[in-house]
């Protein structure tokens, strides 16, 4: 009886092993609470609370998972996607977006490092405007993440699908197949169109950065091996190129501009340098102005690059208001774990304040900047000498208005007094 109570116990360790570390780990009818999950290189894992057929997703559900990469013996990154949010309600404000809401269906992102949580992002909407995609660093076994889906005690649609969530730990110099891996960096394109703003923003959500070209390379010398190894990569598993180098996208550059009448060709852009806290640099290369483009005094632009036959590029210069898809960078982090690493995966993610100039240390220039900038306040109070001209002549012209409508209220009186001396008379020649 010992012996068969034993195996019994085998059986169901290894059922329970199988089951944890298979494929999909759902979260249907019955809550799972703290499944640790082992994430592999090669094919992703779904963690999720995922249902295609009637009746959906059961209420009261909590379910937890814990996510690490198998061999954890280095640091490692993990991608995380997610595909599908298809909740039952629609109608739940970012403020009541937490797990502790039992009146919301909630899907939330946890990493910890030594039990502090130091990133947390919800969802509680099909229409949230959240970016469904993150990169994880895992520096080492002390960083865990955590991944939390729970329903509300009510069922409004009883179809809905739940949440998927697609997780995979990034190839070392490799990256992942929708990425390039190239000198030390992966490189994406959103999928989704976007404003310079938005991409500057969507960039934290990969630790990284809109993409610009090293600051010790030259243009052409940068893309002639990018474009070759994208190439290449179509030659590898799984047989595509990652990334679509055609149309135009965003890159991290951007123009002050200081003139309604824009040169044909800018000769540099400005970009904020991870390096140097994000501070703003200047970078020497020939951005084309779209002459159908409009553009006001101390207006900005932002640089999208253009992708043409050849392997050319070429940069122009974009409304603020366009949306394209961007291109981003993000470093891969390093196979161990140093105290400078971190510097690696800082993030720009918010455009500078206007600035007139950019900053430079020769004093010539300095001076230059100095002269043009006190031109182009000369040229704003020329402009508002005009506008104040235009209001008075605006004044003028209204009381010439009223004046003439004077004129015509006195010419009227004087019509209707004539009409009354008229009537007057007549009835003093009827009583003659």
């Amino acid at each position: 009886l010992s012996t068969m109570k034993c195996k019994c116990v085998i059986l169901l360790v290894l059922l329970l092993t199988l089951y944890v570390s298979s494929e999909d780990q759902h979260c249907m009818n019955n809550a799972m609470k703290d499944i640790s999950v082992e994430i592999g290189d090669d094919n992703p894992q779904r963690v999720m609370s995922f249902v295609r057929d009637e009746p959906g997703y059961q209420v009261n559900l909590q379910c937890k998972w814990t996510l690490q990469p198998s061999n954890y013996d280095k640091p490692r990154q993990m991608y995380i996607r997610v595909p599908v949010i298809d909740f039952d309600t629609n109608d739940v404000s970012e403020a009541q977006c937490n797990v502790s809401n039992t009146k919301a269906d909630v899907f939330s992102l946890k990493l910890k490092l030594n039990d502090t949580t130091y990133r947390n992002e919800s969802w509680c909407s099909n229409k949230s405007v959240k970016v469904k995609s993150q990169i994880v660093n895992l520096w080492d076994s002390s960083y865990k993440l955590a991944l939390e889906f729970r329903s509300d005690d009510k069922q409004v649609r009883s179809n809905a699908k739940g949440v998927q969530v697609d997780v995979q730990v990034l190839g070392r110099d490799y990256c992942h197949r929708t990425m390039l891996f190239f000198e030390g960096s992966c490189y994406l394109i959103t999928p989704e169109p976007m404003t310079p703003t938005e991409a500057f923003s969507i960039a934290k959500n990969y630790l990284g950065n809109v993409f610009t070209v090293p600051k010790n390379r030259n243009n052409s010398d940068f893309f002639r091996p990018f474009i070759q190894r994208n190439s290449d990569r179509a030659g590898e598993f799984p047989f595509e190129s990652p990334l679509s180098l055609t149309g135009s996208m965003w890159t991290g550059y951007f123009i002050d501009i200081l003139s309604s009448s824009p040169p044909a060709v800018f000769k540099s852009a400005q970009y904020c340098d991870p390096q140097a806290g994000c501070g703003v640099a200047l970078r020497n290369f020939s951005v084309f102005f779209k002459s159908s483009s409009k553009f006001e005094y101390f207006d900005r632009c932002a640089v999208a690059m253009h992708w043409g036959s050849g392997g050319s590029v070429n940069f122009t210069c974009e409304s603020m208001e366009s949306k394209l898809p961007a291109m981003i960078e993000l470093k891969q982090i390093p196979a161990t774990k140093g105290d400078l690493h971190p510097q690696l995966f800082t993030t720009c993610d918010t455009l500078p304040s206007f600035r007139l100039f950019p900053t430079t240390t020769r004093p010539q220039e300095q001076q230059l900047n100095l002269q043009r900038q006190q031109l182009s306040l000369q040229r704003q109070q020329l402009s508002l000498m005009q506008q104040q001209l235009s209001l008075q002549q605006q004044q003028l012209s209204l009381q010439q208005q009223q004046l003439s409508l004077q004129q015509q209220q006195v010419s009227l009186l004087l019509q209707q007094f004539n009409l009354q001396e008229q009537q007057l008379n007549i009835q003093y020649q009827k009583y003659r």
